[in-house]
């Protein structure tokens, strides 16, 4: 049995273990904090599987999460700046580390997630993730990270119920406003 290959498997399952249980969290400030401990256990796992740019994409996702948080922190309003200067940065990397056009993948990856930094529409945010999961689920396979496998499908999964489950309501929200609109205007008739 190769205890290196299950080692390497353990890390992703720690890094995914912690990304879950920090959506769990109240403020977005415990959030980021233990995300940023899944970043780090998230590219020691691909630094293990040698995926290089899923390595440096999530250190600079560690980078990235640390810089929101300190934003937070100190009140900074203003995330294009960390845009104006990390898509350069990972557009650099992808240069750097081109290993195969599976490279490509985790770029894409980090490129939309950190636009998404940018928006507070949640149907945008969910489409980015989206993409996301679909970039990481094919550098998974490539890399064999099983663990990362399995954890894109489920938010491929619940990205796509949540979508489903928004459409509903949004559209239940629709009809009732019809109906009590239509009420009103019957009540003023009368």
């Amino acid at each position: 049995m190769d205890y290196m290959f299950l080692l390497t498997q353990g890390i992703g399952a720690i890094g995914y273990t912690l990304l879950s249980v920090s959506y769990y969290k109240k403020n977005k400030k415990e959030i980021l904090f233990i995300q940023i401990f899944s970043y780090i256990f998230f590219t020691i796992h691909y630094y293990m599987l040698s995926g290089k740019t899923g390595a440096l994409c999530n250190f600079l996702g560690l980078i990235a999460f640390v810089i929101i948080y300190l934003f937070d922190k100190f009140k900074v309003k203003n995330k294009t700046i960390l845009t104006i200067l990390l898509i350069p940065f990972l557009i650099n990397i992808s240069l750097i580390t081109y290993e195969n056009i599976f490279s490509i993948f985790p770029i894409i990856a980090s490129c939309v997630v950190i636009i998404s930094f940018l928006s507070n529409n949640e149907n945008f945010i969910r489409g980015i993730g989206l993409i996301a999961a679909v970039c990481w689920l094919i550098y998974a396979v490539v890399y064999k990270s099983y663990v990362a496998i399995v954890f894109e499908v489920i938010t491929l999964i619940a990205t796509i119920v949540a979508f489903i489950k928004y459409i509903r309501i949004k559209k239940e929200k629709t009809e009732e406003n019809k109906s009590k609109e239509k009420e009103v205007k019957e009540e003023v008739k009368e």
